[in-house]
């Protein structure tokens, strides 16, 4: 179960990292940059990694949904309740690809291969299932009835 915090935000810090893709022979690895935040939500440390550029001030009211890992909040998904500005990490195409890897290890279990396709494609499918029940927890979350 994700668990869900909101609080007035400090300490906002940005950074940024590169993710690679595949890309193609002709033009080789593609980098995405991702944007990395930190901040604290009423002295709880909260990290949230993203493609987008969230607007989010010292003082602002946020709440967050996400995994404790050494402390942290990983968030997966924010919400701005001084602008009403949300912020989520993307689930269809990770629950797509989920179903596209099984279907592919379906005709390849008489190889063994397939089996290692399906357990990839189940944990795919498991880790976007809990971005999209995290991000549906924040969606439906009304302040103040917490």
């Amino acid at each position: 179960m994700a668990t869900l915090i909101q609080g007035t935000a400090s300490n906002i810090t940005q950074g940024s990292d590169y993710t690679y893709t595949g890309g193609n022979s002709r033009t080789g690895p593609q980098a995405i940059k991702n944007q990395i935040f930190t901040l604290r939500l009423d002295g709880k440390p909260v990290s949230f990694k993203t493609r987008q550029l969230p607007s989010i001030s010292d003082g602002d009211r946020i709440a967050a949904v996400g995994t404790e890992k050494n402390g942290t909040l990983e968030a997966v998904g924010l919400r701005n309740l001084t602008t009403g500005a949300d912020y989520y990490l993307p689930t269809t195409m990770p629950l797509i690809l989920s179903a596209i890897v099984i279907l592919l290890g379906i005709p390849l279990l008489s190889i063994f291969i397939g089996v290692i396709f399906i357990a990839l494609g189940g944990w795919i499918f498991y880790k976007g299932w809990q971005v999209h029940t995290a991000t549906n927890q924040l969606k439906a979350w009304q302040p103040g009835l917490s």
